[in-house]
């Protein structure tokens, strides 16, 4: 019986500590920004134009070719990227890139460990496009408009 009321308690905070942890993820959506260095060329992007760098296709705009920057796979920002521009979700999006490595196609843009790590690539390779949370944006960076549509006007739609 001692052990019944153990186990019942034991499931109790299990189911609390379970909830709290999914509440803290259940907020709003974080945006996600599309970043350039503040000295490019490039202030807005179609999203197909956006979708085709992501998917490692030749894109270049006002004379730069268009070098993307991932997150890793998994995180909650190259989750929500793939599944708003590439209308991927993240599954479909490991075995995408898998398929294209054995075909020897294009690989997968390169992952970046952080968003301070993609601001600072951003700053300094040409060409580079990245995408940061909202939070992260940076003096240094521009944020790109996507169909016109700047990230903190309504209509924006890359979020994680």
């Amino acid at each position: 019986m001692n052990s019944n009321i153990s186990y019942a308690l034991l499931c109790c905070v299990a189911v609390v500590f379970s909830l709290l942890t999914h509440s803290a993820h259940a907020g709003p959506s974080a945006k996600l920004v599309v970043v350039v260095a503040k000295d490019s060329p490039i202030n807005n992007l179609s999203t197909s134009e956006l979708k085709r760098a992501f998917l490692s296709d030749n894109v270049v705009i006002a004379g730069k070719k268009l070098v993307p920057f991932n997150f890793g796979l998994g995180t909650l920002e190259r989750i929500g990227f793939d599944r708003c521009v590439l209308g991927m979700t993240d599954e479909v999006a490991r075995r995408f890139w898998v398929d294209r490595k054995l075909r020897g196609q294009a690989e997968a843009p390169r992952a970046l460990p952080s968003a301070a790590v993609v601001v600072k690539v951003a700053t300094t390779f040409p060409g580079a496009i990245g995408y940061v949370r909202a939070s992260d944006l940076r003096p240094e960076v521009r944020a790109v408009k996507i169909d016109g549509v700047a990230y903190n006007e309504p209509g924006y739609s890359i979020t994680e």
